[in-house]
């Protein structure tokens, strides 16, 4: 059987690998959202969000996956946060009030060959270890950060995700934030996810064709989240979004719709 290896933009092995490539996109909005909440009067929160995404990327079909989010901030003296969101995890120091920094770290989860007929004969992407790191900016509603992560085997490729995030509403209770993310991937992280070569095409049940995807941007996706604050402690959440696949992606053979829809609801609790 053939096997690569990419990042998290592919599906869960099992019932959790299957949802991995959207679940990514929502990731980043968390990340960015629950480390703004973090630096409120809480110093922490945990939640656990159910989201709805493709198998993988270009997938017609679709999974719901529980992702988990944690946030840890230290007391206002402090210019510290740490977090983990679904499958990433970071620490973020404040270098000014406006912009901070720090390492992540995450699980590439890959897909297998029969989350789709086309698939069939490409062979599975197993998982990976990523590591990088992410600038963020923020103003008051206004926030951009750029983020990045490399699997930490050779070869297989690395990824650089920008965000733009705007607070449209922050009341007592309710905050309704809407996000515009992209995100650019090297070659050797192009041709794992979205290529064909030539054993695979060989090999591929769907005849499908050799394709050769270059670096540049993969895809990019627009969302809207809603959080309500029922008392001191908890909150309900909700996203929706529309994503498109750009660029070579989106010509890959592989790809059974270039645009998809994602959601997720969610609750959470602050201490």
């Amino acid at each position: 059987m053939l096997t690569r290896t990419t990042r998290f933009d592919g599906p869960a092995h099992g019932a959790a690998r299957r949802g991995a490539v959207a679940a990514a996109l929502a990731l980043q909005a968390f990340v960015g959202n629950t480390h703004a909440f973090a630096q409120s009067s809480a110093t922490g929160s945990v939640g656990l969000d159910l989201v709805a995404v493709p198998r993988y990327a270009g997938a017609s079909s679709y999974r719901v996956v529980p992702l988990p989010v944690v946030a840890l901030a230290g007391r206002s003296a402090s210019n510290w946060s740490v977090f983990a969101s679904g499958l990433e995890a970071g620490a973020a120091w404040s270098v000014t009030p406006n912009l901070s920094i720090g390492p992540l770290v995450g699980l590439g989860l890959g897909r297998k060959e029969d989350d789709a007929a086309v698939l069939n004969g490409t062979g599975d992407i197993a998982n990976s270890f990523l590591y990088g790191a992410f600038v963020r900016w923020q103003a008051g509603p206004a926030s951009a950060n750029v983020r990045f992560l490399q699997s930490a085997h050779s070869g297989y490729g690395n990824h650089v995700t920008l965000a733009l995030a705007y607070r449209i509403f922050d009341g007592p209770r309710d905050r309704v934030t809407a996000s515009l993310s992209t995100v650019w991937a090297n070659r050797s992280a192009a041709q794992t996810e979205f290529g064909i070569d030539d054993a695979q095409a060989a090999a591929s049940a769907a005849h499908l064709p050799t394709y050769a995807p270059s670096s540049g941007f993969q895809r990019t996706d627009l969302r809207v989240s809603l959080e309500h604050r029922l008392d001191a402690h908890w909150s309900a959440r909700a996203s929706a979004g529309v994503g498109t696949l750009v660029g070579d992606a989106a010509d890959s053979p592989i790809v059974e719709r270039r645009a998809s829809v994602f959601g997720s609801m969610g609750v959470a609790y602050r201490f």
